[in-house]
């Protein structure tokens, strides 16, 4: 049985669901022995033990073969649709669920906050935006696409948006 200079034989040890049976004299270039492996599905396989110690080999290849509930990947079943990503989204950017803005929405009587404009009904786009504080993250209401933009552009500022005030009311027709 092959032993190298700092590497002693690992034989019975497991790695997810390779256990490991014998070793070879054969090393890959990280030196690196390879051992004929054992699969909790019954099929054998030969790895490098470095594969199987950093993670990267958990399975003769069966684990990836898995669909649906039985793979390793799966968690609820929205993995990778427009609905899980966006609700990711929303989590991560504002600490948001669909539930908390579906409650936003009615009490918002299911419009804009500003303007009472309903929310999109296009292709693209959906839903009414998220506004929040970006000093605080705190999360203030939802807005349209228009009104979202106009407290944006006026950079939050209050000044700004009483001027804008001033300006149309001594410019009006």
């Amino acid at each position: 049985m092959p032993q190298g200079r700092f590497h002693t034989d690992k034989s019975g040890n497991r790695f997810g669901m390779l256990t490991l049976v014998t070793m070879l004299d054969q090393k890959n270039s990280n030196g690196s022995y390879r051992y004929i492996t054992q699969c909790d599905c019954g099929e054998s396989k030969a790895i490098y033990y470095n594969q199987m110690a950093s993670g990267r080999s958990k399975s003769c290849g069966c684990l990836s073969r898995r669909t649906g509930a039985e793979s390793p990947a799966y968690k609820h079943g929205r993995s990778q649709t427009k609905e899980y990503d966006l609700e990711l989204h929303m989590k991560r950017a504002y600490g948001l669920g669909f539930k908390e803005y579906e409650e936003m929405l009615f009490n918002q009587n299911g419009v804009c906050a500003i303007c009472n404009g309903e929310p999109p009904k296009n292709q693209h786009k959906t839903r009414l935006n998220i506004d929040h504080c970006h000093t605080t993250g705190k999360v203030r209401g939802l807005l349209c696409d228009a009104c979202n933009r106009a407290i944006g552009l006026l950079k939050d500022s209050q000044d700004l948006l009483e001027k804008a005030k001033q300006y149309l009311n001594a410019n009006a027709r």
